[in-house]
C-alpha cells in the first residue's frame, strides 16, 4: 500500500529531529575542537617564546665563555712572560 501524506510528513519530521540532534552534537564537537586549537596555538606561542629566551641565554653564555677564554689567554701569557723574565 502506498505511503500516505501524513505518514511521509511524520517520517520527515522524525528525520529532521534526528538531523537537528546530530547538528547539535556536531556543534558541540566543533566548539571543543575550536577550544583545543586555541590552546594549541597558545602552547606554540609559549614554546616559541621559551626557544627565543633559551637562544638568547646561549648567545650570552657563548659571549661570557669567549670573554673568559680571552682573560685566561691573557693571564697565561702574563704568567709565561713573568716566568721567562724571572731572575734565576
Amino acid at each position: 500500500m502506498a505511503e500516505t501524506s501524513n505518514t511521509r510528513i511524520t517520517r520527515l519530521e522524525n528525520l529532521m529531529g534526528v538531523l537537528a540532534e546530530k547538528e547539535a552534537r556536531l556543534d558541540g564537537v566543533l566548539a571543543v575542537l575550536a577550544e583545543a586549537q586555541i590552546k594549541t596555538d597558545e602552547c606554540f606561542r609559549e614554546t616559541d617564546r621559551l626557544f627565543r629566551e633559551t637562544d638568547q641565554r646561549f648567545r650570552e653564555t657563548d659571549e661570557r665563555s669567549r670573554n673568559l677564554d680571552e682573560r685566561i689567554d691573557k693571564l697565561v701569557s702574563e704568567i709565561s712572560g713573568f716566568l721567562r723574565n724571572k731572575p734565576r
